[in-house]
């Protein structure tokens, strides 16, 4: 079942060249995905009362068009069936103004059980839950692959502190956050390319970060034929709070 969202782009949600920013595609994102949830009533309510939460894993990224500022956008969104632990939620971003699709996204969440975050499978959820995910369209790509960051001594970017503002009902740095560190580090390691165009971003949660650490960011270069690979990785101490390759 589809969902979808009329949005105008606002000027400061779009960065110096006038593109929306990565942070803000996955907000338009992640408010589609909420208002869709919104409208489950019972199921929702399920939730609660089980003490379940879903929690992002990971996300995966095609850009094949440009948003603008003061472009109109359509955000759509659907769940497929579960066919494991993982649930996978897809969204498709059209600019309305231009007729373009300009970003191809999916998500895969697990389901997790609040009180001792025990991963539990969707078959954990009433049939009134998953006779919502009746929508079998795929996007065309392989999402979800796993990144293998190369070879050789990684480049520190960056200290970002977890402020308050960062984090979200669950305790920890909301998932868009992170994708407002990984352009600020992809354009501190694309500013020798010829050609700045992000074709695709892959983004893996692994740990939560909490209010009040400092989360390092470092980064690694590579060359595959005529595309560049950039890789980041964000860490706590020695723990890894996410990783994320980027294709330009």
């Amino acid at each position: 079942m589809k969902h979808s969202d009329i949005y105008r782009v606002h000027y400061h949600y779009t960065d110096k060249n006038f593109d929306l920013k990565l942070f803000y595609i996955a907000k338009y994102m992640q408010e589609t995905a909420l208002a869709a949830f919104d409208l489950l009533g019972e199921p929702r309510r399920e939730l609660t009362e089980k003490n379940l939460a879903f929690f992002v894993s990971k996300i995966t990224f095609r850009f094949e068009g440009e948003i603008k500022k003061f472009d109109t956008i359509k955000v759509e969104t659907w769940t497929l069936p579960p066919k494991s632990v993982n649930y996978v939620r897809n969204y498709r971003i059209t600019n309305e103004t231009t007729g373009v699709c300009a970003v191809r996204a999916a998500s895969s969440w697990a389901l997790v059980n609040t009180k001792d975050m025990a991963i539990m499978h969707p078959n954990a959820l009433s049939d009134q839950f998953n006779a919502l995910s009746t929508d079998t369209e795929e996007l065309g790509f392989a999402p979800f692959k796993r990144i293998n960051i190369p070879p050789g001594e990684p480049v520190f970017l960056f200290d970002k502190e977890v402020f308050y503002c960062d984090i979200d009902e669950n305790m920890h740095m909301n998932n868009t956050i992170y994708l407002d560190i990984a352009q600020n580090a992809l354009h501190k390691m694309t500013r020798d390319l010829p050609s700045k165009k992000l074709t695709a971003l892959d983004i893996s949660y692994e740990s939560g970060a909490p209010e009040g650490e400092r989360l390092s960011v470092w980064g690694t270069k590579a060359q595959a034929g005529t595309e560049t690979e950039l890789y980041l990785r964000g860490k706590i101490g020695a723990t890894n709070c996410f990783t994320a390759k980027a294709v330009y």
